[in-house]
């Protein structure tokens, strides 16, 4: 069952169609503000895209006293996307204590437009 995201990724109308243990697929149905001056997705909502799927990712592994922010992403821009819906497909590569490594492949009508890799840091949430 798929769920709205929060806060800014609900106002870019991201909605999160998984994220188990499996992995995450997001999606955003492309609207006009999502455009840049040459009609193509904006590489900023891509990456935006990459990188929150990072978290949706990893967030099944974490215990309750814990969450995770990102220290580094690489984005690479394969294709210009132009078309309905950027989808992004995420999976684990590696998880220790501290850190954490997650791949997402980022489909634009379901052709390939960019691949991302992500370190995230694991964070004990403070009270």
């Amino acid at each position: 069952m798929s769920k709205q995201c929060f806060n800014f990724l609900e106002y870019i109308g991201c909605i999160v169609e998984k994220s188990d243990s499996e992995g995450a697929i997001l999606n955003i149905r492309i609207r006009n503000e999502h455009l840049q001056h040459m009609g193509y997705i904006h590489g900023g909502v891509i990456s935006t895209l990459a990188d929150n799927t990072g978290w949706f990712i990893l967030e099944p592994h974490l215990n309750k006293e814990q969450t995770a922010m990102t220290q580094e992403l690489t984005v690479n821009y394969l294709h210009p996307g132009k078309g309905e819906n950027l989808r992004a497909v995420g999976k684990l590569v590696k998880i220790g204590k501290r850190t954490a490594f997650v791949t997402v492949e980022l489909y634009c009508d379901n052709r390939l437009i960019a691949t991302s890799s992500s370190h995230l840091a694991i964070l004990q949430q403070r009270s």
